[in-house]
């Protein structure tokens, strides 16, 4: 399904885990279909994703909150950022996210004190709405921020010149003026 034809809100990989009574650890295994990995590969504008898989464990910590482990492996590929030559990767992520009712995050939110006493802010916890994860939704987040911003091919490097100092001039901002200047 492409981006534009989901409904705001609708994940391309959703995948609902139901906590239950909240009394116990729940675990599990989630895979991308082939249509759904296509669907992440567009939008997450990469060439392809071969495979991408979760391995999960919830577990409760205290009162209705939930602890997210696991590890996410994904086969990808994406052009070359220089030479725009395939480069397959891998992305094997380990995962720890805090799950707390929806409720309970808005009034965190309101009670935070400034992240830039301590530097960076802690991760969000994730939503738990009527007593439903969406891990689905949560592993292609996690996956979105592992894929590597700037592939390379092996060997490969950027070198770039500019062609105003190739020659030996424009050596600063106002070299131009510079040469004016010995014409008065």
């Amino acid at each position: 399904m492409a981006d534009k034809d989901r409904a705001p809100g609708q994940t391309v990989f959703s995948r609902i885990v139901h906590l239950g009574d909240a009394s116990g650890a729940v675990k599990g295994r989630i895979e991308a279909t082939n249509a759904e990995c296509v669907a992440l590969a567009e939008l997450f504008r990469i060439k392809s994703l071969e495979s991408f898989s979760f391995d999960y464990h919830l577990h409760p910590i205290h009162g209705e909150r939930f602890e997210l482990t696991g590890n996410i492996a994904a086969r990808l590929t994406q052009l070359c950022g220089v030479t725009l030559e395939p480069v397959a990767e891998t992305v094997d992520e380990p995962v720890v996210v805090e799950c707390w009712p929806q409720d309970q995050i808005a009034l965190e939110d309101d009670t935070a004190e400034d992240p830039a006493i301590d530097g960076l802010p802690d991760d969000p916890p994730a939503p738990i709405v009527n007593n439903k994860v969406d891990v689905g939704a949560l592993a292609a987040e996690i996956l979105a921020s592992a894929i590597n911003p700037y592939p390379r091919k092996g060997g490969v490097e950027f070198d770039w010149q500019d062609p105003k100092t190739a020659d030996g001039g424009g050596l600063g901002p106002f070299a131009d003026l510079a040469k004016l200047k010995g014409k008065r």
